[in-house]
């Protein structure tokens, strides 16, 4: 083979093998953002402070080799953790890897919110094929949905109702998150829309009223099974 050919040869191989390499270093369907917050995890066994656990799940979160996991340790309700943060848009990303747990709720609170249950304003609910968002504001969680939903009869046109602000407040999508494999999430709220991307690819959208509640106070996980573990939490400015 001649010089010449030998170094088109080349280039070409170089050229076909950047986006492997790109991809196995990892990268972002979102431009370069200031990082206001970030966890690895690494060099401790334990949450610590800025972190908060639900009552009685302090042994369903511990962190081992820069890893943290998640369990459900109690028989009526999945294990809750929560960074404490004050925001109002947000654009969060973390890795996450299904390891025998169902489902996974990445929950965002206003602790003073009294017109929902436990502060829930917005969350977005993970299975390992399944991916749904909610404005629970507006929706699954705001008291007088709740006691809607309860309600053993409810008139057909009230029934209707309950129906249609339900589809209005959630959007969902099938997603193939292989179990024992470590999956990218980024989830943003801007305003009044929230969209998910998992593994770079925009899965989920939706506009709603509720997602701008302005005083949000927290966000985390829920975990249900066993278990379920993450790492690499970061928070990006969002102006």
């Amino acid at each position: 083979m001649s010089r010449v050919a030998r170094l088109i040869a080349f280039s070409t191989l170089c050229l076909l093998s950047q986006p492997m390499l790109l991809a196995e270093e990892g990268s972002s369907a979102f431009p370069e953002k200031e990082v206001v917050f970030e966890d690895s995890f690494d060099g401790r066994s334990v949450l610590g402070d800025g972190y908060r656990v639900g009552a009685g799940m302090e042994a369903g979160w511990n962190i081992q080799d820069g890893i943290l996991f998640g369990q459900q340790v109690r028989d009526d309700h999945g294990s809750i953790m929560r960074k404490q943060m004050e925001f109002a848009d947000l654009h969060v990303a973390f890795d996450f890897r299904f390891n025998g747990g169902s489902r996974f709720n990445f929950v965002i609170d206003d602790n003073n919110e009294k017109s929902v249950h436990a502060g829930h304003v917005a969350r977005a609910s993970l299975t390992p094929k399944r991916m749904m968002i909610s404005d629970d504001k507006l929706g699954l969680m705001n008291l007088e949905v709740r006691e809607k939903r309860k309600a053993k009869s409810l008139p057909a046109e009230q029934q209707k109702e309950l129906e249609n602000l339900l589809a209005r407040t959630q959007a969902s999508a099938a997603i193939q998150a292989k179990p024992g494999t470590w999956h990218h999430l980024e989830l943003t709220i801007h305003g009044t829309v929230k969209t998910v991307h998992l593994d770079d690819k925009e899965v989920v959208s939706l506009e709603s009223p509720g997602f701008a509640h302005p005083t949000k106070t927290q966000f985390g996980m829920t975990v249900n099974g066993s278990s379920i573990d993450f790492d690499n939490l970061r928070v990006f400015a969002t102006e």
